[in-house]
């Protein structure tokens, strides 16, 4: 199978919700129904840029059980206000981030950066350009926003609020652990370990298997999240038997 059969049948079994495709549980799919948009673009900021070196189901679950406690917390007035020994002491209740102190630092400058720049609203770094990389340049003003958790970020943002950019397709998929592990698997690249060249090579074997095939990695990348953390795949043959 070469990569452009793959992502056309990982697209095709997604948007057919098909077996491991069943139960959509991206970060797109685990914002609280209730927000508007405003405070979901909030949501979104906060919430989504802990989302590394953890599993993702703790992070939002938390995340959700946090706003049901207090639905004011992901804004910038309010964490821009909140004591820092109760920011910390509220994330490690409630969100459980493997960095703490990292997590904090982030919190206080992104929101900073967020209120200083643009008044306090995620959805403002998207407007006045039709470029998408004008937007990755904008957001390596945030702490953490770097390729993969900056990427990503866009990814959500572009999925829950429809923005188009005229050169989406030049913006490189976030890649972790499981990307580079089905890689391996399937054969495409020599071992699976997270090294800056398998990051590297990943990225662009997906941008190009998407862009040969007329797909969006926008969809693919979700749906390759879901074929490696719910899969679990561990051989070749267990990757194309989720996808039958």
């Amino acid at each position: 199978m070469t990569p452009q059969e793959f992502v056309t049948c990982v697209i095709n079994q997604y948007n057919n919700n098909a077996g491991i495709f069943n139960k959509k549980i991206n970060a797109e799919e685990l914002i609280p129904d209730d927000l508007g948009d405003l405070n979901k673009s909030l949501f979104i900021f906060y919430v989504l840029q802990l989302d590394y070196a953890m599993k993702s189901q703790i992070l939002y679950k938390g995340a959700n059980r946090l706003y049901l406690q207090n639905n004011l917390f992901f804004t910038p007035n309010f964490i821009g206000n909140l004591p820092e020994k109760v920011l910390t002491r509220t994330l490690e209740e409630y969100l459980r981030p493997r960095y703490i102190n990292e997590a904090v630092r982030r919190y206080v400058h992104n929101t900073e950066i967020l209120l200083n720049r643009y008044e306090g609203d995620p959805r403002k770094i998207f407007e006045n350009t039709p470029f998408c990389q004008n937007i990755i340049k904008r957001l390596k003003e945030f702490r953490g926003f770097g390729p993969k958790i900056g990427n990503f970020f866009v990814r959500t943002m572009i999925n829950t609020f429809d923005y188009s950019f005229s050169d989406i397709d030049t913006i490189l998929p976030p890649v972790d652990v499981h990307d580079v592990r089905i890689a391996y698997l399937l054969g495409y690249i020599d071992s699976d370990q997270m090294t800056q060249k398998n990051i590297n090579l990943v990225k662009n074997l997906w941008n190009k298997a998407c862009v040969d095939t007329n797909n969006s990695w926008l969809v693919f990348d979700k749906a390759l999240w879901l074929l490696g953390s719910e899969g679990k795949p561990k051989s070749k043959e267990d990757v194309l038997n989720l996808l039958k």
